[in-house]
């Protein structure tokens, strides 16, 4: 069904990128509307955020409807739908498909954020929600009084692991290089923490189980604390994969938006892109730091442009 108005921004994605984007772009007199599969973005999956200014500490799910809400006060249009195309037309109009909807916009902003990178190895896929996790908000609870093994070395990984020692009776942390690589007061909350057991330049190379995930296959002999043997067998009753994200930016790369060689898109300090109309913030960018008053900022910016580039055009 074709929605009859032709709006002057359809922002793809409700994360902290294109929730902030709405809000000026809504202060800025135009009419925009979100389409995003998950208004709050991924955001709304982290346990704590202790580093957006000047919030001390809130929850990532609380942080995302403080910013649902700010928008939606200024009269924003926000729909929960999956994007599956972006076209732009002879008319300079981009037309975008979602569901069996189709959307009208003078311009985009596209800030459709990222997704949980995999490891891509034996065993992810069969047991992908039968033991093998990427949000530890969202499934750590499913693990009260059991051993749990967190892959990854990063600050996300360690963050991730001191939620789920609320619940688990034991977190193995695997990183794959010699030391993990955290915020030092988050570094030493782990250490500090006798449920954490950090175990380093360890791979995982395979899922392994019956009906659910029961252990890990390692690329290596280690000896942990809960055993006097060293084994590349690892016994776990669940493995969350925090090793990253990746961006999602397929639909930009079929419209012809350039990207860099991590598949982020390329912008410049306004957001925007090679194509006329086309601008892009938060997390699928090629800005290095990756924090979600980062987002923000690139979210109005990414509004400020859009409305300058309608006042110069003939759309």
């Amino acid at each position: 069904m074709q929605n009859n108005q032709v709006y002057d921004s359809i922002i793809v994605g409700g994360g902290i990128a294109g929730l902030s984007a709405s809000m000026y772009g809504a202060r800025f007199n135009r009419k925009v509307i979100v389409i995003s599969q998950m208004p709050g973005g991924t955001i709304s999956t982290t346990h704590i955020v202790e580093n957006y200014p000047p919030i001390k500490s809130i929850s990532g799910l609380e942080l995302a409807n403080k910013f649902l809400d700010h928008a939606k006060e200024y009269g924003v249009e926000v729909v929960m739908e999956t994007v599956s195309s972006i076209v732009k037309k002879d008319d300079g109009l981009f037309e975008i498909k979602s569901g069996s909807d189709l959307y009208v916009g003078k311009t985009i902003i596209y800030g459709a954020g990222t997704q949980w990178r995999k490891l891509a190895v034996a065993g992810e896929k069969e047991f992908a929600n039968k033991g093998v996790h990427y949000c530890a908000l969202c499934d750590g609870a499913f693990y009260k009084n059991k051993i749990i093994a967190v892959v990854g070395g990063g600050d996300s990984a360690l963050k991730e692991s001191l939620l789920l020692a609320q619940y688990a009776s034991h977190v193995y942390i695997l990183a794959r290089k010699d030391k993990v690589r955290a915020e030092p007061i988050n570094l030493q909350r782990v250490l500090s923490n006798p449920k954490i057991e950090i175990l380093t330049n360890v791979e995982v190379k395979e899922f392994l189980g019956t009906q659910k995930l029961e252990k890990l296959k390692l690329s290596r002999a280690v000896k942990t604390k809960n055993s006097d043997i060293s084994s590349d067998i690892l016994e776990v009753n669940g493995a969350f994969v925090l090793i990253g994200h990746v961006p999602n930016t397929q639909l930009a790369k079929d419209l012809g938006v350039t990207l860099d060689s991590h598949s982020s898109i390329i912008v410049d300090k306004l957001g925007r892109t090679n194509i006329e109309g086309f601008f892009a913030c938060g997390d699928c960018t090629d800005l290095e730091v990756k924090q979600a008053i980062i987002s923000a900022a690139q979210g109005v910016s990414c509004a400020y442009a859009m409305d300058q580039y309608l006042k110069k055009s003939a759309i």
